[in-house]
Formats: structure tokens, sequence, C-alpha cells
């Protein structure tokens, strides 16, 4: 009884709640409507950026690399950012909604598999920053603390020591408010997955000195999918300390935990396998399998405006992070059963340390303006591999089969042992950077700069002896010239090159642990953005060469492998903000041409990468009634193109299109302005690929209420 009260206490304060608010508008009908009809357009021009009411439109960005603050208008790289109130809104319950969402990113393995959160950008999975410090190996994400989320496609080496040429998704955490701050969301995700969620923040002292923000989320219950059961716990402070006017701290310390009972199991593939979709409201795995990951950061930041023309900014971050679980794995056989893997591994520790430097110097020479920058970005990544996991063969399984019992024992793997944690990879890099913003006149400007990246990494068995490593170096330069046309307009053409490591190979393959050789990358761009403000629209023609990495596509497990060039091309197209006082969009359209070149294997020379769609179209939008502004009707319908399973291109992962609605009432309970959403995810509940070796999630309803009180 206690947890049936505890689960219904959210909905229940929510309906009764929004009972309340209804009658006092019926009470209070004349003035309500007349306060809000009257048009204003200071509504839009003094809301604060990322704002509803300015159509979730940014102007500045920040941690945009060793270049700090930015107008997102005028930067010569393709990138968006979700505010805030658009995550809150749109009841974005975690990364896989967003990239749904997103016009420049494909989803990726779902959350209901495992935890993972980086999307694919570009045709190449994308890394993974928090504040403009880039995480490697294990990378997630929980949205709830995060001010923005900032996607930035293709390379930028230069900008953040970004090692993956494909793009960066940049997690930039709630900081201080200048005023008090006190907001209460009760909501459910689906199923019954209710929440608690606090945001607090403000001043601590009289002067102001000091400031703190702090998010706490607290999640469990079932979700849509059967017998799968979700914990999820945030704490995130975050402090401001203004030691002078020109000196300030930014201590930070954030703590996530996730823990899913029967997670959807992953498929594997033979030629006629996507014919079959598994019911995406069934997990196909064992109701006794489980992941655990605890994620921990923490750090301080520094900012000093030495003079007018001289800054300094410097942060240092631990990322700690941990997993342990296991996973099942499915392999379907032409008389429709399937063999399933059961795969058991024991805790595995990981363990990063990031930093960077970065000096602002501005002056001119005669009639040149220069912004010149200098920078040092630092990053020692430990991981872990325990020495003991199982692989036990479970045949001939239905779709309606029992639960298989748990295996006691395993006949493959490396069961027989201690259970040992030991330490199997360190990688390290290095880079020094300079660059220099010229500024000719109001129309004409170029930025040079070059980056000089130092990368090794070192791979060990659990007898502690070091069985490979590398250590690489290079120079690598950037150039992009600006011009603008117009005061809203501005157009410019980037090259970059990067230096890339090779990827970490994670635990789903069965050469876990190693690291492929680092590599090369280059990149070409042409774009456009107009600012029509509230309303940014950009265009991208791109270019991209790297090396290729992809899956054998093995049993039990496959194998990651590396060869030839991956050449990746096409067009880029964004819309955000407000098209009229009551139309808010965001959306875009992504058009490429992916193939495999310089290869040794004529099986895959000409083929398209694996995972990677050639085609995307998204669009979100929102509409206040006329009549009735303080409703508005959200949804959004979003499209993916087909992609291939394998790397010879004879198994192909369908088209899948899906779409969302929704709604938002705007009110006050007593003096309390207070938000009611409702959204529906999914909503004709289509069955579909999501990967190629996962499906996408089934229909979901959620709905929240926010008072600010």
């Amino acid at each position: 009884m206690p947890r049936l009260y505890f689960g219904l206490r959210p909905i229940t304060v929510i309906v009764f709640t929004a009972l309340a608010v209804s009658a006092r508008a019926e009470t209070n009908k004349a003035p309500e409507l007349s306060e809000v009809v009257v048009k204003d357009d200071s509504l839009i021009t003094n809301a604060p950026e990322g704002a509803a009411e300015r159509g979730y439109s940014v102007d500045n960005v920040q941690n945009v690399g060793l270049w700090g603050t930015r107008k997102l208008a005028d930067i010569p790289y393709s990138m968006t950012s979700t505010p805030a109130q658009l995550i809150q809104n749109a009841q974005l319950r975690d990364t896989d909604q967003l990239f749904k969402m997103n016009p420049l990113t494909q989803p990726a393995v779902p959350l209901s598999t495992m935890d993972a959160t980086d999307p694919i950008i570009r045709g190449f999975t994308a890394s993974t920053f928090i504040d403009g410090n880039q995480i490697l190996g294990n990378s997630r994400a929980s949205l709830e603390d995060k001010e923005r989320v900032d996607i930035i496609s293709g390379a930028q080496s230069f900008l953040n020591d970004s090692a993956s040429i494909g793009g960066s998704v940049n997690y930039i955490y709630k900081r201080p408010t200048k005023q008090c701050l006190n907001e209460l969301t009760l909501g459910n995700y689906g199923g019954q997955q209710y929440y608690q969620h606090i945001d607090l923040g403000g001043p601590i002292d009289d002067e102001g000195r000091f400031g703190y923000r702090l998010n706490a989320v607290n999640q469990n219950g079932e979700t849509s999918i059967q017998d799968q059961k979700l914990k999820h716990q945030l704490f995130t402070l975050a402090l401001d300390w203004h030691v002078t006017d020109n000196l300030l701290l930014q201590p930070i310390y954030s703590y996530r935990k996730r823990h899913m009972d029967n997670p959807s199991s992953w498929w594997n593939s033979i030629p006629d396998f996507y014919d079959f979709i598994p019911d995406p409201h069934k997990a196909y795995g064992e109701k006794y399998s489980y992941f655990n990951t605890v994620m921990k950061t923490y750090g301080t930041k520094a900012s000093w405006d030495a003079t007018d023309w001289l800054s300094f900014e410097g942060e240092y971050l631990r990322n700690e992070s941990t997993d342990e679980g296991d996973r099942t794995i499915n392999y379907h056989n032409a008389d429709g059963n399937w063999n399933q893997y059961y795969y058991n591994y024991y805790p595995a520790p990981q363990r990063q340390d990031i930093g960077h430097l970065y000096a602002h110097l501005s002056f001119a020479t005669a009639w040149l303006q220069h912004k010149v920058v200098m920078g040092y970005n630092a990053s020692r990544m430990v991981g872990h591999q325990n020495a003991r996991f199982g692989i036990s063969l479970l045949n001939g399984l239905t779709d309606e089969h029992p639960n298989a019992p748990q295996p006691d024992t395993f006949k493959m793997g490396q069961w027989n042992v201690p259970n040992h944690t030991f330490r199997s990879a360190i990688s390290e890099r290095n880079s020094y950077k300079l660059g220099d913003e010229i500024a000719f006149n109001d129309q004409w400007s170029v930025i040079v700069g070059g980056s000089y990246s130092q990368l090794s990494s070192r791979q060990y068995i659990k007898t502690g002896e070091e069985t490979k490593n590398y250590n690489k170096s290079k120079l690598t330069p950037t150039y992009s010239l600006i011009y603008k046309p117009l005061p809203f307009v501005t157009t410019y053409a980037t090259y970059i090159e990067g230096l890339e490591e090779g990827a970490i190979v994670t635990g789903d393959f069965k050469n876990a642990g190693d690291i492929l050789p680092p590599t090369v990358s280059k990149q070409y761009e042409l774009g456009t953005k107009i600012d029509l403000d509230p309303l940014l629209l950009t265009a991208a023609l791109f270019r991209l060469d790297k090396a290729n990495q992809f899956s054998d596509n093995g049993k039990p497990l496959p194998t990651m492998l590396q060869d030839g060039r991956q050449i990746h091309q096409g067009l880029e197209l964004t819309a955000t903000g407000k098209v009229t006082d009551n139309l808010t969009i965001v959306g875009g359209a992504t058009f490429a041409d992916e193939h495999v070149e310089k290869t040794d294997d004529p099986s895959v020379k000409g083929k398209r990468p694996t995972d990677a769609a050639e085609r995307m179209y998204k669009l979100y939008t929102e509409y206040s009634l006329p009549f009735y502004p303080q409703v508005a009707l959200t949804g959004g319908v979003y499209y993916v193109g087909d992609s291939y399973a394998d790397a010879q291109n004879k198994k192909k992962i369908p088209t899948y299109a899906t779409g969302d609605v929704g709604a938002r009432y705007t009110t006050k309970f007593g003096n309390y302005p207070t938000t009611f959403r409702l959204s529906v995810t999914n909503v004709t509940d289509k069955a579909y690929w999501a990967t190629q070796n996962s499906v996408g999630m089934p229909r979901t309803v959620a709905f929240s209420g926010t008072v600010d009180f």
C-alpha cells in the first residue's frame, strides 16, 4: 500500500491542482483574458534566450571551445542549441527524445537497451562533452540539470579537441541565477515512471557574490515496455563565487545513477531479418537481467577578466563511472525462433581527468581587429575491465516463451576465474592551440588557427602486462572565411583537419578493450545563416573524409574492425524560432551521400557505411491558440531514411517515421506560475528498427505539472 500511495501521489497533486486552477480561471475569466490577449512585441524581445516566447531561439552560446561565448548566427559551423525550456515543455525524458527531435542527429542505441547517449551525426558517431570538456568511453547524460544542449555537426578539433569528425554533443549545466528560483515538477514519463524534479537557485548572500543552483530528480517505476523497470536518481549542485569583480570561480558536483531491470535485448541479423520486427512493448530478454551505471562528475572552472583586452579561463573536471550487469543478445532463425546468448559482466570502473587553459587577447593593427586565442587541452582516461564474465546459450526461444531459468554457470567466456578488476587501458591527449580571428571590416573576417595534438594509448591484460600501445602527434590546421552581405546574414567557408583517437571498443564486441589506430580526418564546409530574430535559418554543404570502422556481425559477439576511408558529403538545413506570434518551429533536413573508398576489401568498396541514414526530415511545432494563448498545441513528425546493417550492404534497415502530439496549459495557482503538459510520443505505436540491433520505443504517454513558487 505505501508503494501505491507514493506512485499515485504525484498524479493526484497534478489532477487536483488542475481542477482548482480551472475553477479559479472561471471565476476570474475576464481579467485573465484581457491581460493576455493584448499583442505586445516586448513579450518576445524581452523574453530570455531559449524561452518559449522567443520560439526557443538562442542568440549566444557559451563553451564553444577556446572561442568562449559566441553569437550562434556568426559561428562558421553547423550548430543547434536546445534550451532547458524546450527540454521541459516537450517533456524530453532522455537523450533518445532529444536526438529524435534534433534535425542534425540520428538516434543510436535506445536507452531501453543500454545506458549510452552518443547519436550519429553526418553518418559518424558523435563525441560527448560536458561544459566543453570531452568525455571519453562511457558517455552518459541526464537532461533535467542542463541549461542547454549544443550540437555541432562535423569536425571541430580546433574548437574543443573533439575526437569525432561527425560532430559533438555538449551538455551545459544549469548555473546559479541572479534572482531566486524555486521550481517543482511532478510528473510521469510513461508507464509507471513517476518522477519528482526540484530546481532551486539564486544568490546566497546580500551582495550576490555567492550563488547556487541545485537540481535533484527521483524517478522510479515500470516503463512502457512490459516487465521493464527503471530507477533514475540525479543530484547536481553548481556554485558561483565572485572572488572579485573580475574573477569568478564555479565549482560543480553531479551524481547520476541509472538502474534498469529487464533491459531490451540486443538483436543480431540474418539476410532477411528486417522483415521481422519485434513487438516494441516487449523486452525479449530475461527478467533477471539488468544494468546499473553510476557516474560522478566534479570540478571547478575559473574565469578572470584581467583587462578590457585580456582574459583567461581554466577548468578541471573529473568524471568517474562504473558499469555492471548483464545483457541478452538474440539471433533470429529462419524458422521464426531465435537463439539467445546471456552475457554477464562484472563492475568495470572508468576514470577521466580533463582540463583546459585558454587566453583571449584583443588588439588592433592598423585597420585590422584581432581576437587571438591560445589554448591547452589535456585529458587522461584510465579504463578497467573485470577478468570474470560469462556467456550462456539458450536455444529455440519463441515469441511467447516463458523466461528461461537464470544459468548458475557459464560454458563460454571467462567464468572460472576470480572476480578481479584490472586496469585495461590508459589514453592520454594533449593539445596546444593558437588562432586569430581577423576582422577587415563589418562584413569580412577570417579565422586562422592550428592545433598540435599528442595522442598516446596503452592497453593491458589482467596480469598487468602491456600488450598494445601507440603514440602519435600531428599539427592540424583550420581556416574560415566569413562574409556578412547584410547585418542579419552570415556566409562562411571552413576547412578543418583533426587527429582522431582510435575507437575504444566497448563490451558489446569480441575485441572489447582494444583501441583502434588513430587517424587524420578532413572536412570542408560552406554555409549560410539568416537571423530573422526570433527565427534562425541555416544551411550547410559539407564533405568529410575519415577512416572506416565497422562490425563484422560475428557470433556470439561481433568484432570491431577498421579498413578504408569513408566519404560523407551532403546538405543540412535547420530552422528554429517564431514563424508568427503563435507558431513556433524547430526542425530541418539532412541529405547525404556516404560511401567507402580506398579499402583492401572489394566487398565494401563503394558501399554505404553501416547504420548511417542518408535522409532525415524533422519538424517539431507549437501553436498557441489566438483566442486562448494560455493553451499551446504541440506535435512533431520525424523521418529517418534507410541504412545498412552490414558493410557489404546486403541487410537493409528500413525507413521509419514517427509522430508526437501534445498540449501545454500555462496559468497561475494562487500567485504561483503553473504549467501543465501532456505529450504522446510515437502516437501511432509504430514498430520499427531504430538501429541494426534495436527497435524503437512504443507509444508513450507523459504528463507533468510545474509550479514556480
